[in-house]
Parts: C-alpha cells; structure tokens; sequence
C-alpha cells in the first residue's frame, strides 16, 4: 500500500525527502567521476571511482524504493525493494574493495566476499525478512568504516583528520536513517521515524559528499610522507625560494632550480606549449609544476599524487598574491623571499 494512505502531506514530504537523496548522490557521483576523468594523474585504481559507485548505487537504491513505496505497491513491491538492496550492496563492494586495497590490514577481502554474500541473498531472500539484509549489510558497513577510520585518524593530522572527522560523522548519520526508514522499523515505531529517518539519510549523503570533495582521495592520505623539496624559480633560470621537506635529501639547489628550469624550457619548444610541464617522472622521484606569470613552483615527491599537485597550485597562486610586487622588482636579493615559509605552512604542513 502507499507509504502513507492517510496522511497526503507526509506522502509528499516523505517523496520531497527520496528525490533529494537521488538527487544530491547523483549529483556526488557525476562531479567524483568528473575529477577522474579530467584527472591528469588518474589510476585504474582509484578511490574517487570507488566513492562514485557508492554514491551512483545510493541514489539507485533511494529511486527503486521511490517505485516500491509510492507507484508499484501491488505484488510486484518486492521486486523493486531487492533491486533497491541490490543496488546498494553493488555500491558498498566498490567501497570495500577499495578500502581493502588501501589499508594495510590483511583482510584478504573477506568484506567484499561477504558483500557478495549479501548480495546474492537479496536476490533470493524472501520479500518479507529482507530487513534481515538491510541490517547485516549495516554491520559488515560499520565494521570496515571503524577499520577505515581507526587507521585514518591515528595517521593524519590537521585538515585532513578533520575531513575524515566529517565523513565519519555523514556515514553515521546515513547509516542511522537508512536503517530508520526500513520496514521493519516502520512496524516496529511508525511512520513519524520513517520521515525523521530518510531525512537523517539525506543529511548524512550530503556531508559524506562534501567532506569527500573536500579531502584527499582514499589512497592518497599518506601525501605528508611524500613530500621532498620545494622550489620557487624565476623564468630566467634564478632560484627564488627553497624549502626542504626531509632533510635526509642532499641536492646542491641553485644547481638543481637551473637544471629543472633548462629542462622545462626545453619540453616547451620540444612541443610548443605555453604553459610548461605538470607532471615528470625521473627515476624514483615525481616533479610536480605549478606556473605563475614570471615563475614556476616545483615539488619534488616520491609520487605523483593529484592532492600533491593540487597543492603546488594553491602555493603558487598564495606565493603570486603575496610576492606580486617583489616578482616585479626582483634582484640578486633572495632574502625577501624567506616569509614564504609561512605559505609553505599554511598548504602543506597543516
């Protein structure tokens, strides 16, 4: 029958709640597909991909519960409510798998084979004990999350941690109104939680999502422990500002700011590109460039990771506003140049 067959009001408001949650999962997923597919430092394997299918399948799951709760309520409800599980389990096996890839525990998959698991007993289960799935699919959630978060948290610091923070706290209250609006709850408190539920749910997707745009991809929170040298050239070839990340390193840096500017000019005539190199690869380490008018940012990593070369973006631009009128007037004295130390604080030592 319809989800609520004496209250319109709540019918429409329940029916405002799912379209925002199709709406918005929708909406995560297309702009973290986006950011992969204009990635140029994209991978197969990559969480961005793993959190678009999770996002892809949840919007799924609220547009087959839509058909079951409000259009098809005769006995073909049943079919729509197991593809509405099945799409979100398909969802949490791209989230497992990626997770168990990036963490260093030896799982050995064992997540992803139960969600498998589950997933064949929403195929088979019968219709009215499928609350059974529902709530063993929250646990198998649950337990990776804590997995997930536990490493996280331990590992990362500032605005990275706080990020996590968000996520685990959307995941929470995503997962509490999933479980608020199934059947069984339904039965069990009434209608009134059901509404409280898929607006929890709605609200848990959204901070997930923007806590996800907002932080480093899965596998590339351990960015700190990637960092070696930071360089400010000229276009001339002069070296502007130098930091070193891990002091183990020993390069001679005028030596190395001359040589990095002499190849850069060389790849822009080789292939007549205005803008310069992003990405080279020598050896064990990863170069990363960002340009402003009259100079180039190079960071100097062990990877090439997108967060990384969002970061040399952000630092080039924060050094061009900072130092706009000393680019102008620079001279042989690089002294002026030392306060960048503070802007190498703010982007990568948060």
């Amino acid at each position: 029958m319809p989800i609520f067959p004496d209250n319109p009001l709540g019918g429409d408001l329940a029916l405002v709640l799912y379209a925002g949650v199709v709406f918005y999962t929708l909406l995560f997923g297309a702009t973290l597909l986006s950011q992969w597919l204009r990635s140029p430092l994209r991978k197969i394997v990559d969480a961005r991909i793993a959190w678009s299918v999770f996002f892809f399948g949840a919007a799924l799951n609220s547009l087959f519960f839509i058909m079951s709760d409000f259009y098809f309520v005769d006995e073909s409800r049943v079919m729509w409510i197991k593809a509405g599980y099945l799409s979100l389990m398909i969802a949490l096996l791209a989230f497992f798998f990626a997770l168990e890839r990036i963490l260093p525990y030896r799982t050995k998959h064992v997540f992803s084979v139960l969600g498998v698991l589950v997933a064949v007993a929403t195929v088979f289960w019968p219709g009215a004990i499928l609350w059974i799935v529902a709530l063993t699919a929250a646990l198998i959630a649950f337990t990776m999350l804590g997995l997930f978060f536990l490493y996280f948290v331990r590992s990362t610091t500032g605005e990275v941690r706080a990020s996590l923070r968000v996520i685990l706290f959307g995941f929470l209250v995503g997962c509490v109104g999933f479980v608020a609006r199934s059947d069984f709850i339904d039965e069990l408190l009434g209608r009134a939680v059901f509404l409280v539920g898929e607006g929890a749910l709605m609200t848990g997707l959204l901070v997930v999502g923007i806590g996800v745009l907002g932080s480093p991809a899965l596998d590339e929170l351990d960015w700190a422990d990637q960092l070696l040298e930071l360089y400010v050239i000229q276009s001339s070839g002069i070296l502007l500002y130098h930091h070193r990340f891990v002091s183990a390193v020993d390069m001679d840096e005028h030596l190395t700011a001359a040589g990095i500017a002499g190849v850069q000019a060389l790849f822009q005539e080789i292939t007549n590109s205005a803008t310069g190199l992003n990405n080279l690869s020598v050896g064990n380490y990863s170069i990363l460039f960002a340009h402003g008018e009259t100079f180039t940012t190079v960071l100097l990593a062990k990877k090439p990771y997108r967060v990384l070369l969002d970061m040399v973006g952000d630092f080039s631009d924060k050094f061009e506003l900072v130092y706009a009128k000393a680019l102008r007037e620079v001279t042989s004295e690089m002294n002026q140049f030392e306060g960048a130390r503070d802007i190498v604080k703010r982007v990568f030592l948060c």
